[in-house]
């Protein structure tokens, strides 16, 4: 190797005065100035670690309904408004890019990313988040998931109305019946009543048995009779939203989709 330098500052090798030794110093040069990038973010992938939210999840809507009830939103300069979230008409929520915040004593980045794309007539929006910080203890992810889902459970502790439309969306303007002001005959809200809160009360006892969690109820009876108002103030009463759809938009395929991304 040295007598080959030797040649080359003395400009006997044709190889090297041809130019293809002087491209292989120049890429080992690239090379290892990208090395102490690489080493960086091997550094940063062994100490921290992160979480993502993809828009398709229910879970995204959580996050969001999460944000608004932290004091570091206050904070951010870039927002967007919302209007899909749980007794929210209107919502400022962080916008796509970068963000900072401090939980529990610990630092948390988190990413918002979104891109369109059309898919035949129809633009189509990609969106997720990613939160990452600091450690290698799952128990740290877990206990910030678990706070989103108790502030999911505290927002969702009313009933709401959601209809379908390529998605489940909140109908704004909505107020459920209490359940005083549905007149029936003697007896049928307080069989009804305790028929529902017994149902309620035995899911332990559904799933020893391995027997799906579901009861059905069919209210008929001429138009006027009480039967929507029922339905509100029973949904009222016990916290419970209620979902509608039009049978004639959908297949089996579809309809299937569509309970199981009931919330």
């Amino acid at each position: 190797m040295f007598d080959l330098l030797k040649r080359v500052r003395t400009g006997q090798n044709q190889f090297a005065s041809g130019g293809p030794l002087l491209m292989i110093i120049g890429g080992i040069s690239v090379y290892l100035r990208a090395v102490p990038l690489r080493a960086g973010r091997w550094i940063v992938d062994q100490t921290t670690m992160s979480i993502t939210i993809q828009r398709e999840d229910a879970a995204f809507i959580w996050v969001k309904e999460w944000f608004l009830d932290q004091q570091f939103l206050q904070r951010i300069r870039r927002l967007d408004v919302d209007t899909t979230l749980q007794g929210r008409r209107v919502a400022l929520v962080p916008a796509p890019g970068h963000h900072r915040f401090w939980r529990s004593g610990r630092p948390f980045h988190v990413d918002f990313y979104r891109s369109e794309e059309t898919e035949g007539a129809r633009p189509r929006r990609h969106e997720h988040l990613q939160f990452r910080t600091i450690g290698r203890r799952q128990s740290v992810l877990w206990k910030f998931v678990n706070e989103i889902v108790d502030c999911h459970h505290k927002n969702s502790a009313r009933s709401w109305l959601f209809v379908y439309d390529d998605g489940w969306s909140r109908a704004n303007g909505y107020v459920a019946r209490k359940l005083d002001s549905v007149i029936l005959q003697a007896g049928e809200k307080e069989r009804l009543l305790k028929d529902v809160t017994r149902f309620k009360d035995s899911r332990k006892r559904y799933g020893a048995l391995g027997v799906p969690y579901h009861r059905g109820y069919l209210f008929y009876g001429p138009p006027g009779t009480g039967k929507t108002s029922l339905l509100s103030a029973l949904a009222e009463r016990f916290a419970m939203s209620i979902y509608v759809i039009n049978l004639a938009q959908f297949n089996d395929r579809t309809l299937v989709s569509a309970m199981n991304d009931v919330d």
